[in-house]
C-alpha cells in the first residue's frame, strides 16, 4: 500500500529508542537506526499466504488477477509475487506491531 501521508508508521523514534527504559526487568538495548531506502518500492497486495519451517516463517503476498482457463472461462486467481522470510522472533514482533496498529486505527474510526 502506498503511503499517502495519512498513514502512520508505529515505530520508536531515535529519541524514544535512546530514552531509558521505564519497565521492570533487565534493561533493553536500543536497536539499530531505521532508514528507508530511497528506491523503496510499493506493492499492493490483497491476498496473503503463510508457510513455515521449524526455524522460519515465510509470508507470500499477492493479488487477485483475472485469468482465462483452457475452455475460455474467466475467473480470478491468486498470483503470489513477493515472499518474505523471517525468524520466529521477528514474526512475533510483526504480530505485536500489526495488532497495535490495527487497534490504533480502529480507535480512530470509532465514533465518540
Amino acid at each position: 500500500m502506498a503511503n499517502t501521508g495519512s498513514e502512520e508508521i508505529l515505530s520508536a523514534t531515535p529519541q524514544e529508542q535512546a530514552a531509558p527504559q521505564q519497565q521492570a526487568g533487565p534493561q533493553q538495548q536500543a536497536g539499530p537506526a531505521k532508514v528507508m531506502a530511497k528506491d523503496l518500492g510499493t506493492y499492493y497486495s490483497n491476498c496473503a499466504m503463510v508457510a513455515t519451517s521449524p526455524r522460519d516463517i515465510s509470508l507470500f503476498f499477492g493479488r487477485y488477477v483475472p485469468a482465462t482457463n483452457e475452455r475460455g472461462e474467466q475467473s480470478l486467481i491468486e498470483l503470489y509475487e513477493h515472499q518474505i522470510y523471517m525468524t520466529l522472533d521477528q514474526a512475533e514482533d510483526l504480530v505485536r506491531i500489526l495488532n497495535q496498529t490495527v487497534e490504533v486505527t480502529k480507535a480512530r474510526k470509532r465514533p465518540e
